[in-house]
């Protein structure tokens, strides 16, 4: 079996949740005994030299294909065609509108459907073709039985939706270093985001394992893409309601800068907040799992998620969760977290409240969310990708 992968986010510079599904699977991949022979097509070097390794080492090739338009739709089904795939999978669900074989594609959410109010008139169109390519697939992954029911209640065959849930990387534990409080200014000032390449602004950044009693010195964590589906100007509104009533740590916000970051940045400073919201920006890879050992609660208020990740991590490395109660938070988080529902401002603030007034309750909650999280692993997510592949060619 030769499966080919588009995998173009293997060379992007920063990582949401499709660059990190495509990273994980094909390291996972890598790992496997049995894994058929994969070739990763990207439209640029991968400039990772442990990743691009990876890719380019058996079951892996790397296939670079330069195409200054038609990536897509011509490049990749030729060369498809030419390297005699069996199989193609695209993680990111838009198809060709030809192909030379049959191809599983990855539907991460539908967030859209729910909430098309958050999305611009373009990105709405192109979300309306991605579902109709998704339906001329001969096998769907979704990561979530959230995904799954919503891609079912959109008209496609359920026979043909597998669910394979996400893994979390072995680098999000509570053993290590955490980032201390003089962690952001500095990350503001480094161009390169990194401790080694920005030394002369690394003093206190990285500070020793957490202790067993922890202090209240950290922070609140929220981490992932500033958009309006993220619920984070309730947060805002929450935490203002939170510093009322109990002594609370800063609250970092980290993800990159996006339009929404300014309307969050001015509600922060309209609520008297500019000192204690934290817009951390972009956090590097090998700077996250510091970043989330060093805070007190991490709290992920979205309205809706197709899986729910960053939550994932959080609790592999040992810190509490406050989530939603609805979609696929509550599905990954179990009863490891404290959820509370999104659209109520009050219960965010009193999940909140109770959290930081209660060193036992998160104790408890490290430790259930350490325990839930180890049932997912990249490994998993692996071999069960590849019974689709083995199961579709079997047909």
């Amino acid at each position: 079996m030769r499966v080919g992968l588009d995998a173009r986010t293997l060379a992007a510079e920063q990582r949401s949740g499709v660059e990190q599904y495509v990273i994980n699977l094909v390291r996972a991949l890598a790992g496997l005994g049995d894994a058929p022979e994969t070739i990763a097509y990207t439209d640029r070097p991968v400039s990772d030299s442990g990743l691009a390794a990876i890719a380019s080492s058996p079951p892996f090739r790397t296939s670079v294909l330069r195409a200054r338009r038609g990536w897509l739709q011509i490049a990749l089904p030729w060369r498809l065609w030419r390297d005699g795939v069996d199989l193609v999978h695209l993680p990111s669900t838009i198809l060709p509108r030809l192909l030379p074989c049959p191809a599983v594609v990855t539907v991460h959410d539908l967030a859209w459907k729910r909430f098309p109010e958050t999305y611009d008139p373009a990105d709405l169109r192109m979300q309306e073709v991605a579902l109709r390519c998704a339906a001329r697939a001969a096998h769907i992954i979704s990561g979530s039985e959230t995904t799954a029911r919503d891609l079912e209640q959109a008209g496609l065959p359920r026979d043909r939706i597998t669910v394979i849930p996400l893994g979390v990387s072995p680098v999000f534990s509570p053993a290590g270093p955490r980032l201390s409080g003089d962690a952001f200014p500095w990350l503001r000032q480094c161009p390169f985001r990194t401790p080694r390449a920005c030394p002369e602004r690394n003093r206190g950044v990285l500070q020793g394992p957490r202790g067993a009693a922890e202090a209240m010195g950290g922070y609140l964590l929220y981490t992932g893409r500033l958009r309006p589906r993220k619920n984070l100007s309730r947060l805002i509104e929450a935490y203002r309601q939170v510093r009322d009533q109990v002594a609370a740590p800063p609250l970092v916000l980290s993800g990159g800068l996006t339009a929404h970051a300014g309307e969050l940045q001015a509600q922060a400073g309209r609520l008297g907040l500019a000192e204690h919201v934290i817009f951390a920006g972009y956090v590097p890879d090998d700077l996250l799992p510091a970043l989330y050992r060093g805070a007190t609660a991490f709290v992920y208020p979205s309205l809706y998620e197709g899986f729910a990740l960053p939550v994932l991590e959080a609790m592999a490395s040992g810190v509490p969760v406050v989530t939603s109660s609805t979609s696929a938070t509550a599905e990954v988080a179990g009863e490891a977290a404290l959820l509370v529902d999104p659209e109520s401002t009050a219960e965010i603030a009193s999940g909140l409240v109770r959290l930081l007034s209660d060193q036992a309750l998160r104790e408890d909650l490290a430790r259930r969310g350490l325990a839930r999280s180890s049932r997912f692993t990249w490994e998993r997510t692996a071999r069960e990708t590849t019974g689709v592949y083995r199961g579709i060619l079997r047909q």
